[in-house]
């Protein structure tokens, strides 16, 4: 029966971070996928949550010299700002996955029998998709002063979501097809299926069967 020890689990994966020799079996590389991806998930989520949804100064509205074309404006940039650092944040939280777990997928890989550099398709389309998102991202902000234009001529103030909405219009001119990016997603996704299969019976030319 297989040893699905979380401890071992983590020892076996985080000393093996700079190590690709050996193989992997699917309990020991899906359970440390999970234990690594799962927190940088949610570290990503509560960070874009808390940066892209800016304050909004209710007493302030309720003042009657409150300026709603200027309160709509600081409220943009605000969340503009806020989906800068958010995108610096998922760039560092996807760099640190990829580095934790390029190696165990190679010996993952190592255990099917193939050769790690397959591997390298992890980082290949992380990097691919970063690019496809900064280039989504500059357009936007390319955007900025018609988004700045439409909020000036509201007088009344908006709510985040009226925002929201604004930027979301824009995202279909910035939606052009990407075959880098689908290249990338389709190589990532016959890697899965290579990993989610089962590992060679006995030694094979990586190692003794785990």
């Amino acid at each position: 029966m297989a040893d699905i020890s979380i401890g071992r689990i983590v020892r076996r994966g985080v000393a093996g971070t700079i190590d690709p020799r050996g193989r992997d079996d699917r309990v020991q590389f899906w359970i440390y996928f999970a234990i690594v991806l799962a927190p940088l998930i949610a570290v990503q989520m509560i960070a874009q949550v808390v940066l892209t949804f800016p304050s909004i100064d209710l007493q302030g509205a309720m003042q009657p010299d409150y300026d709603a074309r200027a309160a709509n404006l600081k409220m943009m940039t605000e969340m503009f700002e806020g989906m800068i650092a958010s995108i610096y944040i998922a760039v560092a939280m996807h760099a640190v996955a990829t580095l934790l777990l390029l190696t165990a997928t190679a010996r993952r890989l190592h255990d099917r029998g193939r050769s790690g550099l397959f591997a390298l398709i992890l980082p290949l389309a992380a990097v691919v998709t970063g690019i496809d998102q900064a280039r989504r991202t500059e357009h936007i902000l390319s955007m900025m002063p018609k988004l700045s234009a439409e909020l000036a001529a509201q007088s009344g103030p908006q709510q985040p979501g009226d925002i929201f909405g604004l930027i979301a219009k824009m995202q279909p001119d910035a939606s052009g097809a990407s075959w880098a990016a689908i290249v990338a997603g389709l190589a990532m996704l016959v890697l899965v299926i290579e990993l989610l299969r089962a590992g060679t019976p006995g030694p094979n030319r990586f190692g003794p069967q785990p």
